[in-house]
């Protein structure tokens, strides 16, 4: 379901009334329409103060080229309307909630061959829009977690992560430092 993304070597061809550039962490350009883009808040800036076709190249130094094609599929998807926002918390299983372009994304974009034990997908792309600022694709991105995880109980969480233990409390303390949202919620 990835949508088709043109990447490109040289600029010199980019219509920039109505194109932007993308550059990712592994120096790969990409070539996409400036209405793509408008959902993403690192973004608005730029494109509010340029004039029209002003040359603009978006550096995306967190990003590598393989997350923003996760995060490119669900931009292209909303070019010309506004994701439904997602009911927090989750009353029903995330089909239920969500569009069935939603579903479709988070089961083929996200996790491969729609299995939840194939999530590296779905976890890169939150770190990409995380980084990007994008609300709604975050949303649905920890609303397909919270699905993930719903009525799973310890046991059946480690095997969906691939763990074999519980973890230390070093391992804990180092997850806190790296991710202080994480302590908050614990408090």
């Amino acid at each position: 379901m990835v949508a088709e993304l043109k990447e490109i070597t040289d600029t010199s061809g980019v219509d920039w009334n109505t194109k932007v550039v993308v550059e990712t962490r592994d120096k790969k350009k990409f070539e996409i329409d400036r209405e793509c883009v408008k959902m993403v808040h690192l973004f608005t800036e730029f494109l509010e103060d340029a004039e029209e076709g002003t040359q603009i190249e978006l550096p995306l130094q967190e990003v590598d080229s393989e997350a923003f094609r996760c995060v490119y599929a669900y931009l292209d998807m909303y070019r010309n309307k506004e994701p439904e926002k997602l009911e927090k918390p989750l009353k029903d299983d995330l089909k239920n909630l969500v569009s069935p372009e939603d579903w479709a994304y988070v089961t083929q974009t996200l996790l491969e061959d729609g299995d939840e034990k194939k999530h590296d997908k779905l976890f890169w792309t939150l770190k990409a829009i995380n980084f990007m600022q994008i609300e709604p694709l975050r949303d649905l991105c920890c609303a397909a977690i919270a699905n993930m995880l719903r009525g799973k109980g310890e046991k059946e969480i480690m095997e969906l992560f691939n763990l074999n233990e519980p973890f230390t409390p070093e391992e804990e303390e180092k997850l806190y430092q790296e991710y202080e949202w994480l302590r908050e919620r614990k408090d």
